[in-house]
Order: C-alpha cells, then structure tokens, then sequence
C-alpha cells in the first residue's frame, strides 16, 4: 500500500468523523426546539382541537328558569305540527306522536325517530277508545280472516284502510320471519308525495300488524295512501308505487293481484274532493289590553299550562290525553328556538284549531275558545277575530252548530274527526 493510498483513507475517515459531528449537533439544536408537552410521547400531546373545546359554539333554545335544555334529546317530547297561521296549506304528518307531556320543564326539539320507531309509534296511535265508551273495531274489507277480538289490549290496530287507501295483498306459500322483508320494506316508506306501508298477517291471534322484528307472517299487504293535503295520488306516484309491491313480491315469492291505474287514480281524485269539502281551520286571537308581550313571557304562560312547543320551534302545542292535537298557539312569527324572546314582543296571541285532526268528542272548538278566555284573563286581553274585532259568544255558537254539520259528514264517510286514518288524510 503506498503513500496514496494511505493518504486517501485517512482523509475519509476524517471526512466521516466530520460527518457524524454535524448531525450529532444539529439533533442537539432540534430537541431544544421541542415544546415540553410534547417531549413525554403520545401521553404527553394536547391536540389544537382538544384546547378549544370549550369554545365550540352550539344551538340551544332559549328555555325560563325551571331548566336548560339540550336541542338533543334522547326521546321524543312534542309532536310534528307543521300548520301554521301563515302556511294554511302545510299540517303535521300523522306519524308524529308525541310523548306524554312535561309541565315541569319547556320541551325542547328532538331527534328524529326512524322510520321503523315512526311506523310501531303509528299502530298506537288510535288505540285508545274515546272518552269512557269503548271503540268499535275499524271494518277492514281486505281482511280475508276475522277481525282480532276488540277487548284484547295488546293487539293495536292495523294502520292500513281501504277507505284512505290503495291496498294489494301478497299471498305467501308459507309463514315467513319479519328480518327477511324488513331491510327492503323500511326503503318503501313513500311513493312521491304519498306514505306506503307494508304490513304482515299474524295467526295468533288474527290481526295485521305493520311489520316488526320478531315478527312471523302469513301473507302480506302493501298499501298506499289514495290522497292527503298534498292532492290525490296521481298516475307517477301510483306506478311507482307497483314498481315496490312487485319488488317485493319477487323477494317473497308472492304474486299479487294488481290493482288497475286509471281505477285506482279515479278513487283518489273522488277522496281528494271530498276532504276538501271537510277541510277547515278555525281561529280566535287574543289581543293585549295594554303593552305588548314578551316572547319569553308567552313561553313561559304556554310551558305552564302544559302546551308542547313544536319541533321546528314556531307554535306550541294543547294535547289530548292520547297525545294527539288540539289546537296550536303562535305569537306572531316567533320562534321560541331561534329568535331572542328577551326582545321579541307582540300584541297578538292566536290559537289555531285544525278540525278534521282534533278529536270531535273533545269538542274542541269550544275548548279552544275556553282556553282564550282563560289566558286572556290571565295576561291582560280580549279574544277578538282576526280582523281584531271582539268576538261575541253568540258567533263562536254560530260557529259551533256549522262544525257539528261538518263533524256529520266525516262520520258519514266513515272517518270521524281525530281517527288515525282522517289525520293521514288530513296531513302531508
């Protein structure tokens, strides 16, 4: 090996030596950098979103002192009344059933409930009898076995009538579980504008039921509603409507019996013209004798006298004790959930009575009329009409003898006034 040689391996070496050096100094320099909560590992780290928790905004109602409420509730505390002064035309959809109301506290807005929990909230919904006399059972034409025993309290009846709706029955070969069709039956809730429901035929003891898991069928039946506030079902909505019975049917093996279009069409247009003929909302209002009112102080009188505010937050709610509507109060265009009730005021309160929804054995025009009377009493007001006229008790009497024309006609179609298949008829 010669001098070369020598010369150029010490020089690497060095070269090497050198190399080493620097990086030793460069980490020295980059973990002096390093902030202490960072130097522990992963336990040790505090992420950015982490420290400004506390400051994520969020949406809460505006409740009185009795408590404060989530916007997000783990179940369901008010009912879905779309109707309002403004919007004659938009009413609540039948399936929404409220729970048991909650005087010591102001509801506040829920979740939605699912599909499957808004269909077996349905099957309870008429199931109590009126007043202290027990109810009939509902005639059911497309029943092919005897109707369920009336006095037996745990069968709710079926939600499906031929009288509101367009029914096609799906005869099955065998019993089958209700986990094979439901996955497929929750995606046919609607056809268009209309809601479509399927139920399932039980044995023991006989009644239709809307599916449910658990559930064992011997024949099926799909049905969708003929008409509702919306119009009468139309000839795109119906097609659309077979297109699911035959997509079912296949899934089962069924081969239904289908019903003919332009029949079927003829029929909606037929219940559609009669529901607007019995289609009536009633007012009365209550003015203030002096100041203007505050919103926060109109929530607070409504949450005391036991009223449910809605879910989009714009009326509150008179229940019966079946939990179904009454009458809704407003208070102008507040909202309770978005607006500041601590600024927002007025002078008019108004009460809203959609008939065909409210039970007429409640009579509750006049219940209505009582309550106005009563809160006028309360807060300083008169009850006046919406032209703010003082309304005298021998027109609200008037009014009275023209509902109970009204009430006599839907009993003679067969759908009294606060019956399950009257709000599916009268609602969206």
């Amino acid at each position: 090996m010669n001098e070369l040689q020598l010369g150029l391996i010490g020089t690497g070496i060095v070269i090497l030596l050198g190399v080493v050096a620097y990086n030793a100094w460069q980490s020295s320099k980059v973990k002096r950098r390093i902030p202490r909560s960072m130097k522990g590992g992963s336990q040790g780290m505090v992420p950015a979103a982490a420290e400004h928790e506390d400051e994520r905004p969020f949406i809460e109602p505006s409740l009185p002192a009795a408590g404060k409420s989530h916007p997000v509730s783990a179940e369901r505390r008010e009912p879905t009344l779309a109707r309002t002064a403004v919007d004659a035309s938009h009413t609540p959809p039948a399936e929404d059933v409220p729970e048991a109301p909650d005087t010591a506290q102001a509801p506040a807005p829920v979740e939605e409930a699912s599909p499957a929990q808004i269909a077996d909230a349905a099957t309870h919904d008429d199931g109590a009898p009126k007043s202290n006399e027990p109810s009939e059972p509902k005639p059911q034409a497309s029943n092919p076995k005897p109707a369920a025993p009336a006095g037996n309290a745990a069968i709710a009846p079926a939600v499906v009538d031929e009288r509101i709706d367009c029914v096609v029955n799906l005869p099955l070969g065998g019993t089958i579980n209700a986990e094979r069709v439901l996955p497929l039956a929750q995606r046919m809730r609607r056809a268009g504008g209309k809601a479509v429901h399927v139920e399932g035929w039980v044995e023991d003891p006989p009644h239709w039921e809307l599916l449910r898991s658990g559930g064992r069928y011997t024949q099926l039946r799909m049905a969708v509603q003929l008409a509702n506030r919306a119009g009468p079902l139309n000839e795109v909505e119906f097609s659309e409507f077979i297109s699911q019975v035959q997509t079912l049917a296949d899934a089962v093996d069924a081969l239904p019996e289908l019903p003919d279009m332009m029949e079927t069409v003829g029929k909606a247009r037929d219940l559609d013209s009669f529901a607007a003929q019995c289609d009536a909302q009633l007012s009365v209002n209550v003015l203030s004798d002096g100041a203007p009112w505050s919103a926060n102080y109109i929530q607070a009188v409504a949450t005391q006298d036991g009223l449910l505010l809605s879910r989009d937050g714009t009326r509150f709610v008179k229940l019966d004790t079946r939990q179904n509507p009454v009458f809704t109060l407003q208070f102008g265009d507040t909202n309770f959930l978005r607006d500041d009730l601590t600024y927002k005021g007025g002078d008019l309160i108004t009460l809203l009575l959609d008939v065909p929804v409210a039970d007429e054995d409640l009579l509750p025009f006049r219940l209505m009329c009582d309550y106005a009377k009563s809160i006028g009493q309360r807060i300083g007001g008169r009850v006046v009409d919406d032209q703010r006229r003082l309304l005298p008790e021998a027109a609200l009497t008037g009014i009275e003898t023209q509902l109970m024309s009204l009430y006599a006609r839907l009993e003679q179609r067969g759908l009294p006034a606060g019956t399950l298949s009257t709000r599916r008829l009268f609602g969206q």
